[in-house]
């Protein structure tokens, strides 16, 4: 029997056991969680306040690490133990369930130091997987670095952007790699250097094989302050429409090949759709917005909405960018939809 079997259905209500749930048992887990830590373990911890949509219910166990021990701790105790490990960056692109979400939630928030290291007419950033990237781009151009402007404007962590190589106009943080530090499915850890590891569009092939990504070397070069500000011109201009200042998760689709997920929804009439109080941005059809109250639910059922009215008028198959946290099958596979696979 399984974590989610033994102590827990998708997601349970507040204040509620779920079918099979031993309070007990649940309680001791805490206890033990919390013995070999250095950083406290919280109890139904509301995420929504953590989240840039503001939508979602409690982890069940809640953690912010700030000591390498305590990564290879929980990351370990989760295997050994079958509990959920869910890794949460700066809150955007995921979406968190409505009820109780089991298994642990680990924040990389106290994960964020960087060390600028000179290397050859370069310079190596060195960074841990929680540092915002909004800084480090910030940082890296009023000091005259050049080579990581296409992530303006990219909220989140590094972490989170080294696992999705996050980017726009044909650049990624692939581009930039030099290494990455992160936890093997065995709970060793491993120093990958880069041409030993694949970034392909929106997805880093050491995450998707289930690691922990700890940290990373980005690498840059010296750039004139013309060139530099030109190219942070460049690419503020490329996310000149998208909404600014309300609550969204970012964009909800990959683009698929050769096409714009954007205009595939504007052109399907998706602008403005409803579901609940969340609603598609009149802005930009890639973006789902909160307009107070929006539920998870109601985030997953507009996805859904979306999706199935580009297939049916496209027959294109657009993949959500979005994670669904505690929401098991939140989005049946393509396969079983019908519908071709793209991007």
């Amino acid at each position: 029997m399984d974590y989610n079997e033994k102590y827990c259905s998708e997601a349970a209500p507040f204040g509620a056991s779920a079918e099979g749930v031993c309070m007990v048992e649940r309680t001791a887990l805490a206890d033990s969680i919390q013995k070999v830590l250095h950083c406290p373990v919280e109890r139904e911890r509301p995420l929504a306040c953590l989240s840039t949509l503001g939508v979602g219910g409690c982890a069940e166990y809640y953690a912010e690490p700030w000591e390498l021990d305590d990564f290879l701790t929980l990351y370990r105790l989760s295997r050994q133990e079958n509990v959920p490990l869910h890794i949460l960056g700066g809150g955007s692109n995921v979406v968190f369930a409505d009820g109780l979400i089991p298994g642990i939630v680990v924040s990389t928030r106290k994960w964020d130091a960087v060390w600028w290291m000179p290397a050859g007419g370069r310079v190596v950033a060195d960074v841990q997987s929680g540092r915002c990237l909004a800084s480090l781009v910030d940082i890296a151009a009023k000091e005259g670095w050049t080579g990581l402007e296409f992530a303006l404007g990219i909220p989140g962590t590094v972490g989170g952007a080294v696992a999705g190589n996050a980017g726009a106009g044909g650049r990624g943080m692939g581009d930039c790699l030099e290494e990455v530090l992160a936890v093997e499915p065995d709970g060793s850890l491993r120093r990958w250097r880069a041409g030993e590891f694949s970034c392909t569009y929106r997805r880093c092939s050491l995450a998707s094989e289930g690691r922990l990504l700890l940290s990373c070397k980005i690498a840059l070069r010296p750039g004139l302050r013309t060139e530099i500000e030109g190219n942070l011109e460049r690419f503020r201009s490329l996310r000149g429409i998208q909404p600014h200042g309300v609550r969204s998760a970012g964009c909800s689709f990959k683009n698929p090949d050769g096409e714009s997920a954007g205009r595939l929804l504007d052109r399907c009439g998706c602008k403005g759709m409803v579901s609940g109080d969340a609603v598609v941005s009149d802005s930009h059809a890639n973006f789902i917005l909160n307009r107070g109250s929006a539920t998870a639910e109601d985030v997953l059922s507009l996805v859904r909405a979306c999706r199935d009215r580009v297939l049916e008028r496209t027959g294109i198959l657009l993949e959500p960018e979005i994670k669904f946290l505690g929401m098991a099958c939140a989005l049946a596979p393509e396969e079983e939809r019908g519908g071709p696979r793209l991007g």
